[in-house]
């Protein structure tokens, strides 16, 4: 006897969510944007952060990890752990949320790393102030499984889980090479 209802609308791919001690709900969408909503009862979001010229959007790539400072909004960070659309050094955007033959997705695949950051909030909580990477040293091939999630710890510590952008069609042990395309 379950029911189906809308909770919020107004949102593309979310990918996570969080709820601030303030009543806020932050919002990850999978293409790179953080949207908020004000309480519960807020119909219509308002944008965050656009992270979308970072983030590789692209089969399991995007931003998928999002925790609040234990302590937000009074300590306004808001951490994020998504795709980085271009390879460990590069400058993104390299891809565009594509991956082009070649090198092609699932036979050489389109390089790209992991980013941890943490987006410093304006006073209000409304917008993102300025951005600070935190780790940037994970590489991926393939467009599997990429990076994962975020969690605060009871310990406080934040935990950071990553995905092996390992290889649809093979085994893959860092074999296949050609990881400079």
């Amino acid at each position: 006897n379950f029911q189906e209802s809308i909770a919020f609308s107004g949102l593309t791919q979310p990918t996570n969510i969080r709820f601030a001690s303030n009543g806020r709900i932050y919002v990850a969408e999978k293409s790179g944007l953080i949207k908020f909503f004000d309480n519960l009862s807020d119909t219509t979001p308002t944008v965050f952060a656009d992270l979308r010229t970072k983030v590789d959007d692209y089969w399991d790539r995007g931003l998928l990890g999002l925790a609040l400072d234990p302590n937000f909004p009074s300590s306004p960070y808001v951490y994020v752990l998504y795709t980085y659309d271009a390879p460990i050094g590069g400058t993104a955007p390299t891809w565009n949320d594509g991956c082009p033959t070649p090198p092609g997705p699932t036979t050489d695949g389109c390089m790209v790393s992991g980013r941890l950051s943490r987006l410093t909030a304006d006073a209000s909580g409304n917008a993102m102030l300025s951005e600070q990477v935190l780790i940037n040293d994970w590489c991926q091939q393939f467009p599997s499984h990429s990076i994962g999630d975020l969690q605060f710890g009871p310990d406080g510590a934040l935990y950071v889980s990553g995905g092996d952008g390992a290889s649809f069609n093979n085994v893959d042990y860092g074999q296949y090479g050609n990881t400079n395309a």
